[in-house]
């Protein structure tokens, strides 16, 4: 007897239950969530020019590896799209600085500048860029330096596409 009135008991469950989901009413007041917009992801090519502003100097005498920011002084596009508007921060480094010696006749700097990263709405994608390079010649016992000053118009190019999500 006890076991009957389990099995009943289940069954009953089972049978409200099943009527529960049945007779649920539809939620069709409830709007439609929207949902997020998809990010579509936009490439910009290699070979595309990078005009930037610098923001600080940059000289011969600092060492390779020392960042440097810069803006963007042309919006960045790839076809029909802006990818970065004009002033949008980017990053470059010393890719190599030596000065060449002193000598009685003629001293020699180099300058190799290069493009790391771009901020772009709030995301840094790593860039990379083709090099920026000066060099300086002096003559009888001057030593010189090389010297991009702040506010310096530097043209860097695309080695790599940059592919962002947009």
């Amino acid at each position: 007897m006890f076991r009957s009135m389990i099995c009943v008991g289940v069954l009953g469950l089972l049978i409200v239950s099943a009527t529960s989901y049945a007779e649920a009413p539809a939620k069709e007041d409830e709007p439609a969530k929207e949902q997020p917009k998809e990010k579509k992801p936009i490439t910009v090519p290699a070979g595309t020019a990078l005009m930037v502003k610098t923001g600080e100097e940059v000289s011969s005498n600092d060492k390779p590896g020392r960042r440097f920011s810069a803006t963007l002084q042309a919006n960045l596009v790839a076809g029909d799209d802006v990818v970065a508007d004009s002033g949008t921060q980017v990053y470059g480094q010393v890719a190599s600085s030596k000065d060449v010696g002193r000598g009685i006749v003629a001293s020699h700097s180099d300058l190799v500048l290069t493009l790391t990263d771009i901020n772009i709405e709030g995301t840094m994608y790593p860039i990379i860029t083709g090099s920026f390079s000066e060099n300086s010649t002096s003559v009888i016992l001057r030593k010189r330096a090389v010297v991009v000053p702040a506010g310096s118009l530097l043209e860097f190019k695309l080695t790599q596409p940059l592919t962002i999500k947009k």
